[in-house]
């Protein structure tokens, strides 16, 4: 299921490559609904869906007259968790356990089967290069956020006599990519878009000597945290709603498996805990915070060590392990 947002579907294609088996995308509408008109499905044994996507994946599998099975990656909302063949939970969700559940401590996109070949430092020449994302449904994101990420790159990259890089993403808004134009042309880093047709954001991953990611994007931290350079996680203003608001009370009152439950059967809808994420990748040493003031000697750490994963291996044995699916795999 095809949501139109790059690093969605980027996640689903690494998890159908992984399986080995021929796969398509089937574009949804802009508001996550099916199509007009479904591809044909005879032969189709399996439906991956992202996120809001879930509920046109249930729409195909009814169309279909054998029963596909449907795999959801992320968080799904308010679906019982015994409609689906298995759900994959991503390391932000704020989700419960169960049978048929696997949780995931990266986003996908950018995994890989096999280790991942180390890059030599004499390669990473581009400098620190900032990962810049956008307001988010979790996190603030303007002008203020802006001035002060800009800050804090400079720092870094004068610390480490490197130049500096900044890239945008598919999300990024038409007022604060002005804004970041604006300081390119006094501030002296370079600004690139993102486009789908060049290669640019691959070449900074591969030739970046440290990376800055905005807090608002789960996927960009994991391309980074790939790369084993060093990640540093720009922390923004967290978003309040009714409904964590309630969340975060019923926790506190103890009532969190009342939540659970209510979540497993399609009742309520679950959210994001990008904190509890985030504080976990910085006590392990896997990534620091991006605050000022630091010491030069500070701003050129690097991670002591890389763990190893084994994330996309474990779905992908799960996945082909599903009743139905054990014919395709041979």
């Amino acid at each position: 299921m095809d949501t139109g947002r790059v690093g969605e579907r980027a996640q689903c294609e690494r998890v159908a490559e992984a399986l080995g088996l021929p796969f398509r995308n089937v574009p949804l509408n802009p508001d996550f609904t099916a199509p007009a008109r479904w591809p044909d499905t005879s032969g189709l044994r399996l439906i991956l869906s992202f996120g809001n996507a879930v509920r046109a994946a249930q729409a195909l599998r009814a169309s279909c007259a054998v029963r596909p099975l449907v795999v959801q990656i992320g968080r799904p909302s308010h679906v019982p968790i015994t409609d689906l063949d298995l759900i994959i939970s991503l390391p932000q969700d704020d989700y419960p356990s169960g049978p048929n559940i696997l949780k995931s401590a990266w986003p996908l996109n950018g995994a890989s089967l096999q280790p991942l070949p180390v890059i030599p430092e004499e390669q990473r020449t581009a400098g620190t290069v900032v990962l810049y994302g956008a307001p988010s449904r979790q996190f603030y994101m303007g002008h203020t956020e802006t001035q002060r990420l800009l800050r804090f790159a400079t720092e870094l990259a004068r610390a480490n006599g490197e130049p500096l890089h900044l890239i945008a993403s598919p999300r990024t808004p038409p007022d604060l990519w002005d804004y970041l134009q604006a300081h390119a042309k006094t501030s002296g880093f370079s600004l690139y878009p993102f486009r789908r047709e060049d290669n640019q954001f691959d070449r900074l991953l591969q030739t970046g000597s440290r990376f800055v990611v905005t807090a608002d994007s789960a996927s960009m931290l994991a391309e980074a945290w790939r790369t084993r350079a060093p990640v540093w996680l720009f922390p923004l203003p967290r978003r309040e709603t009714g409904m964590t608001r309630a969340q975060r009370t019923l926790d506190a009152l103890g009532l969190r498996p009342v939540r659970y439950t209510l979540v497993r059967r399609g009742v309520l809808g679950s959210g994001a805990n990008f904190a509890h994420w985030h504080k976990t990748l910085i006590r392990g040493g896997e990534i620091r915070r991006a605050d000022l003031p630091l010491s030069a000697e500070a701003l050129r750490w690097r991670p002591s060590s890389h763990r190893p994963e084994e994330d996309l291996l474990r779905l992908r044995r799960s996945i082909l392990a599903l009743p139905g699916l054990q014919k395709e795999r041979t």
